[in-house]
């Protein structure tokens, strides 16, 4: 699994809020891949591809860590 299928995957889930202007809704498919290809996704501390296969053993997620960090467990 690579880290935009894992950030689709969650979203199944936990519904990510669009961050695009005054929008308000769930993010799109392409608006968490921007994300990815942004560097926003760090992954055990370490700022993971859009297209990279991700570890195993996750102990923890962040995103957006260039301003208001979310941080996932």
């Amino acid at each position: 699994m690579n880290t935009w299928e894992l950030l689709l995957n969650l979203n199944e889930v936990c519904y990510f809020q669009t961050r695009e202007g005054k929008k308000v809704g769930q993010a799109s498919n392409s608006e968490l891949k921007r994300w990815c290809k942004n560097q926003a996704v760090r992954i055990n501390g370490i700022i993971r591809k859009w297209d990279e296969e991700i570890p195993d053993n996750i102990e923890s997620m962040t995103l957006f860590t260039k301003h208001k960090r979310v941080t996932l467990l």
